[in-house]
């Protein structure tokens, strides 16, 4: 597969599950394999973030410098953590509904857990927009610096 095709697809499922979840589509509580549509959808949607991200940057190779090898190598551990996203919410919660509870008696599917889930969310979410522009000024700078 291509990166073209890549990005493309990756582009595609970012407009259904933005389109889904922005209108609340009964879809989203189907159940396939005993797991909730919605939860599926939001995993592929965080792994079609990362890669957009990366491959639209060209995998943020162009720039040479310290702080441009480590937003690459931290892009490549947010694609990771995207696609170990769903067992990391599965075992955070106990549960494939990702439903936490304040009656439990252990780590795992309590408040405290949710935390750590909702922290992995933001961050899937924030990271790429975040290193994309840092990046972006870093490379204007460096082009800035080459020209003189």
């Amino acid at each position: 597969m291509t990166k073209k095709t890549i990005l493309s697809m990756s582009f595609l499922v970012l407009g259904i599950v933005i389109i889904l979840f922005s209108t609340g589509s009964s879809v989203l509580t189907k159940s396939v394999f005993g797991i909730p549509m919605g939860n599926i959808l939001i995993w592929f949607g965080f792994m079609a973030l990362q890669l957009a991200t990366y491959i639209s940057n060209k995998g943020f190779k162009t720039s040479n410098s310290g702080l441009g090898k480590w937003i690459r190598l931290t892009m490549i551990g947010f694609i990771v953590l995207s696609i170990l996203w769903f067992a990391i919410a599965y075992i955070l919660s106990g549960n494939t509904s990702f439903n936490f509870s304040s009656s439990t008696t252990t780590y795992l599917g309590s408040p405290k857990a949710s935390i750590l889930y909702w922290y992995i969310i933001y961050a899937l979410v924030i990271a790429p927009i975040v290193l994309t522009l840092v990046y972006n000024i870093l490379r204007f700078f460096e082009l800035r610096k080459a020209r003189r």
